[in-house]
């Protein structure tokens, strides 16, 4: 299987951290990006969850390689993380030590 070149039949479903720390890692957020190709129609769709900002987020397995957090600690460490380093971190800052 060629993994360089992209299947035209393929669905592609880009999660974001909260799936990822759900699944303690398993399926992996990926930085949004869409490259365009003016020749093809490209069709999206997005459906985005914002839980309550007390929501605990944690994995559904144990031992965890994150720590629980809540939705509303997770938003003030991307508002951080964009203002300090000028793009999101990610859940690196909610790993177990």
């Amino acid at each position: 299987m060629d993994c360089s070149k992209p299947n035209p039949d393929a669905l592609i479903i880009n999660i974001g951290d909260l799936f990822q720390a759900w699944s303690n890692g398993v399926y992996k957020s990926v930085e949004h990006r869409v490259v365009a190709n003016p020749k093809v129609e490209r069709y999206s769709t997005a459906y985005l969850l914002c839980p309550s900002n007390d929501t605990v987020i944690q994995s559904w397995v144990e031992p965890s390689i994150y720590k629980k957090f809540s939705f509303g600690e997770y938003m003030q460490q991307v508002r951080e993380n964009a203002q300090n380093v000028g793009a999101k971190v990610g859940l690196s800052r909610f790993l177990q030590k």
